[in-house]
């Protein structure tokens, strides 16, 4: 294996692939996009390092769902219903940042953006996903 990606995921990058157009690096969109941002020929300092926050940030999400699925919830069907519409809106938004960081590493692929506003657009997408757990909705306690 060739870093977190898979053989098949090395060659698709060196082929010129890119997650946009292959399956995802460990089932998460978000992870396959940073460690392309990191290990693409394009990425300055300032580029992968805020990357690697980016990849810090996803873990925490993921990890912030699954404690959630692995606690019990007690209170009345409407009390879960409204938690459920809540955990779903915030999933929405969470797919929302995945979009917006696909659509900017695209445009840069492209060199429709040059470093410095690909860097400036990477830290507020990456400062949204980290922003992002703690908007999940919390259990009463």
């Amino acid at each position: 294996m060739s870093g977190m990606l898979s053989n098949a995921a090395a060659d698709r990058i060196a082929g010129g692939q890119t997650m946009t157009n292959g399956p995802l690096v460990r089932n998460s969109r978000l992870l396959g996009l940073f460690v392309e941002i990191v290990q693409g020929p394009e990425g300055s300092l300032r580029a992968v390092e805020t990357a690697g926050r980016g990849i810090t940030a996803e873990a925490r999400c993921t990890l912030t769902v699954v404690a959630d699925k692995m606690t019990t919830i007690s209170g009345s069907s409407a009390d879960a219903r409204q938690r459920s519409l809540a955990c779903a809106d915030r999933l929405i938004e969470l797919g929302a940042i995945e979009d917006d960081l696909s659509e900017l590493w695209s445009r840069r692929r492209r060199g429709e953006l040059d470093e410095a506003a690909f860097e400036v657009s990477l830290l507020r997408i990456v400062m949204r996903l980290e922003a992002w757990p703690q908007s999940w909705p919390r259990m009463p306690d």
